[in-house]
């Protein structure tokens, strides 16, 4: 399964910060992607839309959890992640994380039942 992260309201490195990030777990190396959206015809590039992360069933879905909680705890700033998987959304940010955690490793668990 893989979960597709965004992050918004937050710095222009904030996509790349947590990708670096969450390369640093043993569970989720080698499982972290970046995409960038479509190129307009007048633009020479374009920025990283979302990460995905792609992960089987068991722990790597409390790791990521974890690990996105812990990113939004160590940043000063106003960041919002959506996490995507298996249909179902959920965004959080530094003020919220804890209160939703349940919440996104329901939505981390989903994606297997699909």
């Amino acid at each position: 399964m893989d979960a597709e992260i965004r992050v918004a309201g937050g710095r222009d490195d904030d996509l790349v910060a947590l990708q670096d990030w969450l390369n640093n777990e043993d569970e989720l190396r080698g499982r972290v992607g970046i995409a960038s959206g479509t190129i307009g015809e007048t633009e020479l590039g374009s920025l990283p839309d979302l990460l995905t992360v792609a992960f089987s069933a068991g722990g790597a879905g409390t790791v990521l959890a974890s690990s996105l909680i812990a990113w939004l705890k160590t940043r000063q700033t106003s960041a919002k992640i959506t996490v995507e998987a298996g249909g179902r959304s959920v965004t959080l940010d530094i003020k919220t994380a804890h209160d939703v955690r349940p919440l996104l490793e329901e939505v981390l668990r989903s994606g297997h039942d699909n």
